[in-house]
């Protein structure tokens, strides 16, 4: 076996050459798959300026290995190919375009004497260039040859004499057939028709092309190419796969037996203008598991090949929580397979005829997982540009990866929803990695603050799970609450599980305007003074909140009159002493204006310079800082803590670029109860 890859220089550089040649020729040698004997630099042969000399030296070598080793020659030749007006083909080795023939080889000429080399067994020539249909022998050199036409010989060209190719997209493609395999070809995938239709669904803009000839006197196996990696896997579903194809198959007929995806594809086949022995829509869903079996099998093929060496038992759970599966289904035992991990997200996970966003989800987790956090391998990035997941892969991706430094850790969201009225009336919960969402629920509750702590606590309760599964501690909580809520009842100071909230978890108070806007707004107006307050706060120049004078919070006319000066999100407002009145109306009102606050957590204020000395001093830690501090402060080891101590008297409604992009994904979702979305949608 041979694979030259000839670049040429300057301008007519071919990118992704190298990786082409590389890709076909790793897949060629593969024992699993083209099964061809590996003689390292001998059968790879890749640069600029090769010379014809070296390529006709490299092929004669090849096809005496070969003719020892009485196997079939399997001979690529990846690059630029010139030849006018259908002429024969120059396979352009000497590194510049346009240079004399008599510099470069003569593809005709060359694959002629090659299959007269006498003693070998067959050729196989895949021709990767613009013009490759002028690579065709003869047809004297094939029938009358030295041979006398006791020859096997198949040439795949990626185009035809006149027309151009492009981009590697014959090489690429094919190392990919060869790593799929095909369903139903049997044992060895063979240059027939079959590969052929299959090349040009996958190679928009190009005709690729196939010759055989077989005059050989032999009696043994047709030509093959390689051998097929779905043969080995059609017969080979695994309990989730077979559930989903039993299902569908009684469906169109409870006595037809199908069990492997061939024995389905034939059967789809033979009755394709006819719904025999059933609706149309069983036989339209069987025609769905059929894709599915397919998706679920080039999948599982990428997955163990990429990230399968290096996944555990444990990991493989943490990929099923990263990707939001069902939890009684990620913590089953014995535990999951990489198998049944693949089969549940292409069975149960398809959001619409051909999207899989659950499967999308599940590779970027296990990328995320394995480490693969700034790059995607290649093999997957294909696998994703097949099935048109691309965005969504990567999107994923980049959410799980937004984590704090050092912090891999999930947080949990819970928005106290009051409908629209004064009392909380559910409590609807969020559990996020990074930026992704893993999963959702709604906890209603009894009206009363005796409910809303209730409910608090079921939602924490059903986030630890999913927490422990992981291995991922969960110490960070977003509370979200209405201005009354925020003011009249601090959700950090709320008894959940017999503690404070505060004891145990780093919560971050919220402001819900930015999901459920006062009256007068809307959404997309909250998120623009979320915007302004987020680049007002990204600015060097910023080291802390806009101190609010007192004499401004006399009256809430006042207030308005002074908040009239200043732009939408302009600043972080900070009060270091509350109003003697209308304190609900003012807090509103500053809300509204921007949705941060700082505001002092008593009445009385021993020292109003000190606390703002100290939110100033913390400014970039906060506001985490302020959960710190006021912890220390419960369990008293914040007393003696000069520095942390003024800190605790303070609260903040905080907006940062974490709650800005919740917010953000929110308002471009239907409006729908968490617990009434189905798997599909949550994803």
């Amino acid at each position: 076996m041979l694979v030259v890859g000839a670049q040429c220089e300057g301008g007519a550089r071919l990118e992704g050459l190298e990786d082409a040649a590389r890709g076909l020729h790793a897949v060629l040698v593969d024992p699993k798959l083209g099964g061809c004997v590996n003689r390292g630099d001998d059968s790879l042969l890749i640069g600029t300026g090769l010379g014809k000399s070296q390529v006709e030296t490299a092929v004669e070598k090849a096809a005496q290995r070969a003719r020892r080793d009485g196997g079939t020659l399997i001979l690529a030749l990846l690059g630029h190919g010139e030849g006018a007006q259908g002429a024969a083909l120059h396979f352009v080795t000497s590194g510049k375009r346009n240079d004399s023939p008599l510099l470069n080889v003569s593809v005709p000429s060359l694959l002629g004497d090659t299959l007269n080399h006498h003693g070998l067994n067959g050729l196989v020539a895949i021709v990767d260039t613009c013009l490759s249909g002028g690579a065709m022998p003869p047809t004297a050199d094939v029938v009358a040859g030295r041979q006398q036409g006791n020859v096997r010989f198949s040439l795949l060209f990626a185009a035809t004499a006149h027309e151009p190719a492009f981009d590697m997209r014959l090489s690429t493609e094919l190392t990919r057939l060869i790593e799929e395999g095909q369903p139903g070809a049997g044992d060895f995938l063979k240059l027939d028709g079959d590969l052929i239709k299959r090349l040009d669904e996958r190679i928009p803009g190009q005709q690729p092309g196939l010759s055989t000839f077989d005059g050989g006197s032999r009696i043994g196996d047709d030509l093959w190419l390689a051998h097929n990696h779905a043969a080995s896997f059609s017969g080979s579903l695994g309990p989730i796969a077979k559930m989903a194809l039993r299902a569908a198959v009684r469906r169109v007929d409870d006595n037809l037996l199908l069990s492997t995806e061939d024995e389905v594809a034939a059967w789809l086949r033979d009755n394709e203008q006819t719904a025999v022995g059933g609706s149309w829509t069983a036989v339209q869903r069987l025609r769905e598991v059929r894709a599915e079996l397919e998706t679920g099998r080039k999948t599982l093929s990428v997955v163990r090949e990429v990230f399968g060496p290096v996944l555990t038992e444990e990991s493989l759970r943490l990929v099923g929580v990263l990707a939001g599966l069902p939890l009684d289904f990620v913590r089953h035992e014995p535990p999951r397979t990489l198998r049944d991990i693949i089969e549940h997200a292409t069975h149960h996970g398809s959001t619409a005829a051909g999207q899989h966003r659950v499967l999308a989800h599940v590779v970027a987790a296990m990328a995320h997982v394995t480490g693969h956090r700034d790059q995607l391998p290649a093999d997957v990035v294909a696998w994703a540009q097949d099935l048109e997941l691309t965005a969504v892969v990567n999107s994923r991706l980049r959410e799980l990866n937004h984590q704090p430094p050092g912090d891999q850790t999930p947080r949990l969201v819970l928005v106290l929803a009051d409908d629209g009225g004064e009392s909380v009336v559910r409590v609807d919960a969020w559990l996020l990695f990074g930026r992704a969402v893993l999963d959702k629920r709604r906890f209603p509750c009894e009206l009363g603050d005796k409910g809303v702590k209730a409910a608090m606590a079921e939602a924490v309760a059903w986030a630890m799970p999913w927490a422990n599964i992981a291995e991922k501690p969960l110490h960070r909580i977003d509370v979200a609450a209405s201005t009354l809520v925020l003011l009249d009842s601090p959700p950090e100071e709320h008894v959940v599980r017999k503690q404070k909230l505060a004891v145990n978890y780093t919560v971050t108070t919220r402001w819900s305007g930015l999901l459920t806007p006062p009256t007068g707004a809307t959404v997309d107006d909250m998120l623009q003074v979320g915007e302004k307050l987020l680049a007002s706060l990204g600015d060097s120049n910023c080291c802390g909140p806009k101190w609010l004078p007192v004499e401004q919070m006399q009256n809430v006319d006042r207030l308005q009159e002074h908040l009239s000066n200043h732009g939408f999100g302009q600043h972080v407002w900070a009060l270091s002493s509350l109003p003697e009145s209308d304190w609900d109306f003012v807090a509103q009102e500053l809300l509204e204006h921007t949705p941060a606050l700082v505001w002092p957590r008593q009445n009385d204020v021993s020292d109003e310079l000190v606390i703002q000395e100290s939110v100033g001093r913390h400014w970039q830690a906060l506001p985490q800082q302020i959960a710190h501090a006021y912890r220390k402060h419960l369990s008293g080891a914040g007393q003696s803590d000069d520095d942390l101590g003024p800190l605790a008297a303070v609260r903040a409604a905080w907006h940062d670029k974490d709650w800005h992009a919740f917010c953000r994904r929110r308002a471009m979702t239907v409006v729908m109860a968490p617990d009434e979305m189905a798997l599909k949608e949550q994803a």
